[in-house]
């Protein structure tokens, strides 16, 4: 694992079990049936993020992805 590969798992070994399981439930299907490529993934993370750096989009909560867990 790279340093931040690992700086990202320590930050998602924080969250609280709930958002855990939210996470690990979108790396999972993130994995599943992917038709595009690494290089067209990479463009359109990149894309994303400049979007909400730039204020175009302002994001969604975990609340607005997943709805409340028990």
């Amino acid at each position: 694992m790279t340093i931040t590969n690992l700086a990202v798992a320590e930050e998602a070994l924080s969250l609280a079990p709930a958002e855990r399981a939210g996470l690990a439930k979108l790396l999972i299907e993130s994995l599943e049936d992917e038709q595009r490529t690494d290089a067209e993934i990479k463009e359109d993370l990149a894309q994303r993020l400049a979007d909400l750096v730039s204020g175009r989009d302002s994001g969604l909560t975990f609340e607005e992805v997943f709805g409340s867990r028990p």
